[in-house]
């Protein structure tokens, strides 16, 4: 999936910041990247995600913040395609921010530092936990609804200083990860990612991958691996293990039950890669679920 450079606040010149409401069907945005950081709370929704090179589910009720020109995509699961009922939609709001034209606002060196520092870790993705995420949930959510610029201002600039001094979140991307991609790719891996993502739970051959994408399998490999910095095979089990630990909050689902839903057709198979991915077997995951409930 070729992430498309997106100009989110182009043409409004002296604009640092912006809101965006999506209250749709699905999520229907490509794999993408901007200059703009996005502070994003998905209030209904839910399906994988794909930010850097972490590939993880989402579900209702998580804040993210994106860094500036750092891939990501947020991917519906298909229900959300396939005839679905009118309370299945997608509603998410997002803060916008230019990190030079914020800067440019202040003058103080110290609230300077403080913001680069900010725009910096976000290069890697921050998910928030849940006492952050419940300031400024709130904070974004009243940002959005105000209707008048000098309101609108001052709720992003009470959200800036409750990101920079928050330690409540997990970095998502490895710390080595750096965006390869080039505008001059073509849609190969627009269309390699969203047929994992919609099939992760079927039979997925490396040389089918290759050949939807008119790629040999050694040119696939390189090409997929020089893009998302991991194997294609790792890629598949990193989406199907973290719809597995989904699953696995559910008491009700036996463990070789989830492996088949995931796709794995053994049951050592999906140890073996559960335990590569989350150092953990699946059981083990678990009962850590139970004991921080």
């Amino acid at each position: 999936m070729k992430p498309v450079l997106a100009k989110i606040l182009d043409g409004k010149i002296n604009e640092a910041y912006g809101v965006k409401v999506v209250n749709a069907p699905y999520f229907s945005t490509d794999f993408h990247f901007h200059e703009e950081c996005q502070l994003v709370y998905n209030i209904e929704s839910q399906g994988r995600r794909m930010i850097g090179d972490n590939i993880a589910d989402f579900a209702s009720d998580e804040l993210i913040f994106v860094g500036s020109n750092l891939p990501h995509v947020w991917h519906n699961s298909q229900q959300y395609f396939n005839n679905a009922p009118p309370d299945v939609h997608a509603h998410s709001v997002s803060l916008f921010i230019h990190p030079e034209k914020i800067l440019d606002i202040f003058r103080e060196p110290e609230n300077i530092q403080r913001l680069k520092n900010l725009f910096q870790i976000s290069k890697r993705g921050m998910k928030f936990g849940k006492v952050a995420k419940n300031e400024i949930k709130q904070l974004l959510l009243q940002t959005a609804s105000q209707t008048e610029e000098i309101g609108r201002l001052t709720g992003v600039l009470q959200i800036l200083n409750a990101l920079c001094v928050t330690k409540d979140y997990s970095l998502l991307t490895t710390p080595g990860y750096t965006n390869n991609y080039q505008l001059k790719d073509n849609d190969r891996m627009d269309k390699i990612l969203k047929y994992v993502f919609d099939n992760f739970n079927k039979e997925i051959l490396l040389n089918e991958a290759a050949q939807m994408t008119n790629m040999t399998k050694e040119a696939f490999c390189r090409y997929f691996r020089n893009r998302t910095q991991k194997t294609f095979v790792t890629f598949v089990n990193e989406i199907r293990i973290g719809h597995a630990c989904k699953m696995l909050a559910n008491d009700e689902d036996q463990i070789n039950n989830i492996a088949l839903e995931c796709g794995y057709n053994s049951l050592s198979n999906f140890n073996k890669f559960f335990k590569q991915i989350k150092n953990l077997t699946p059981k083990q995951y678990r009962d850590e679920l139970r004991n921080t409930l």
